[in-house]
């Protein structure tokens, strides 16, 4: 299951039971309300009947007891009396089919000698029941049955369903719209970006750094995939160089190439070059402190490992100005030409003239060995050996 379809479903669940909960305890005091109102209402009705049906419920008076209920009889209420022993005497046309129906409550209210109320399920529709004993002179006499339709009651339940449920609807629809929306602009939307960047860089050099809406969710991730990629990359470029050389028979050494064989011989021990000589001296020159390389053999072979490998060179410090750009304990760093020591970068490039690269470093590479390759070829033999240096350190570095 989908993240957008959990999320809706999380969000149906939640309004269902949030309405629904709200709509019962609405459906529950409406109900509350109007058994109230149809309590209010039998009672007062019930008292009219009682005062005047007294005299002929007294003489047991069928007929006079028929013309008051007619008088009486409204559309949606109906009425009978019952002697004092449970008989009955008179009732409304619509009450004869369900007297019997409510003749519990008239038992129980001849029993008590109280009123009996509530709702009561009778043949066809609904009805609130009001049985109340008819008294003279503190002697009950008979009983008064009044049944109210109810449906009203069940109509107004029906109402409050129906609305909270038509609510229900349009909110969860509103909610899922507004839910997928947010998921397509802050997950599914950012999550395709970052695949096709991540194809881009799988596919060819390394992009540009990826643009995301909110670089907190996932900046992490595409930083680690960037730094994955161009290890990738550089390992790729690596491979596919020195499976050319192999090809070609050539045996140049490249970076990559003499970390591997270092690796391999010696292991994870540091390396340590100790001469008279060291790879580059510092020297005063028209009062400004300047770097030069000192023509040596050692420094021109072991230069590149040690820049390609990493290592500690110890060497007699043969310029005037080694001791002003040494540390407290005569050291000296990097030279500033070393791409660790000035980091190029070409991000003000891209920024303001909107330069891009066109060609890469593989490419690139192949260009440059195959330039060195003829000049060496078309030069004297005494230049190919100083060419050759010179490629080397090149390189190397």
């Amino acid at each position: 299951m989908s993240v957008a379809a959990r999320l809706i479903g999380a969000i149906w669940l939640t309004a269902l039971v949030v309405i629904g909960g709200f709509t019962y305890l609405q459906a529950v005091e409406e109900r509350r309300s109007l058994l109230k109102g149809f309590e209010q209402r039998a009672a007062v009705l019930s008292e009219a009947l009682k005062e005047a049906a007294e005299p002929a419920l007294a003489r047991g008076s069928r007929p006079a007891l028929q013309r008051l209920l007619a008088k009486f009889s409204r559309r949606g209420q109906s009425m009978a009396f019952f002697d004092r022993n449970g008989a009955l005497l008179a009732a409304t046309p619509e009450m004869d089919s369900v007297v019997t129906q409510a003749y519990p409550d008239v038992v129980a209210a001849l029993n008590t000698r109280g009123t009996q109320r509530g709702l009561a399920r009778l043949p066809g529709p609904p009805a609130y029941v009001h049985v109340s004993p008819v008294q003279r002179d503190d002697r009950m006499i008979g009983l008064l049955l009044v049944a109210l339709d109810a449906r009203p009651l069940a109509a107004a339940e029906w109402r409050i369903w129906e609305t909270n449920g038509v609510r229900f609807l349009v909110l969860v629809l509103v909610l899922s719209a507004i839910a997928l929306l947010i998921v397509r602009m802050t997950v599914i939307r950012p999550l395709a970006s970052l695949a096709r960047w991540t194809k881009a860089l799988r596919r060819g050099p390394p992009a540009g750094p990826l643009e995301l809406s909110d670089s907190k969710l996932f900046g992490p991730m595409a930083r680690e995939v960037s730094v994955l990629a161009k290890s990738l990359h550089r390992a790729q470029a690596a491979a596919e160089e020195e499976a050319a050389l192999r090809l070609s028979g050539e045996t140049l050494w490249t970076e990559e190439r003499l970390k591997q064989f270092v690796k391999l011989r010696v292991g994870g021990s540091p390396l340590f070059v100790v001469s008279n000589r060291e790879p580059l001296s510092h020297v005063w020159r028209d009062g400004r402190i300047e770097s030069e390389r000192p023509a040596s053999g050692l420094v021109t072979a072991m230069e590149p490992v040690m820049r390609a490998c990493g290592g500690v060179w110890v060497a007699q410090a043969s310029g005037d100005a080694d001791r002003e750009t040494a540390d407290e304990t005569g050291r000296l760093g990097l030279p500033q030409d070393d791409p660790r020591q000035r980091k190029p970068d070409i991000s003000r490039a891209r920024a303001l003239l909107n330069w891009e690269p066109s060609v890469d470093v593989r490419t690139g590479l192949r260009k440059s060995i195959e330039y060195f390759r003829a000049e060496l070829e078309s030069s004297p033999p005494c230049a190919k050996a100083k060419s050759a240096e010179v490629l080397l350190a090149g390189f190397g570095g």
